[in-house]
């Protein structure tokens, strides 16, 4: 990106700003197995709701799944 810019060109795909918040979820992420506190999750779902776009990450990835109540069962086997 830092290249195609001092180049004179710009990002492959969107804005600059999406490209910037592309790289920025990656090192901001949370990695799996990564222990939050309960005040550190209720500020992630508080973040989430104020995305444009909270259904996705900015590289298209979901960041949430609808489940229903009968999937939710059979996960817990009840």
């Amino acid at each position: 990106m830092a290249a195609a810019l001092s180049a004179g060109g710009a990002p492959l795909a969107g804005t600059v700003e999406e490209a910037v918040a592309r790289q920025v979820c990656k090192r901001a992420a949370i990695k799996a197995g990564q222990v939050l506190a309960q005040t550190e999750m209720e500020e992630l779902v508080r973040a989430l709701e104020q995305c444009a776009s909270p259904r996705t990450c900015p590289h298209g990835r979901p960041t949430m799944i609808h489940l229903s109540v009968e999937q939710l069962a059979r996960e817990f086997g009840r």
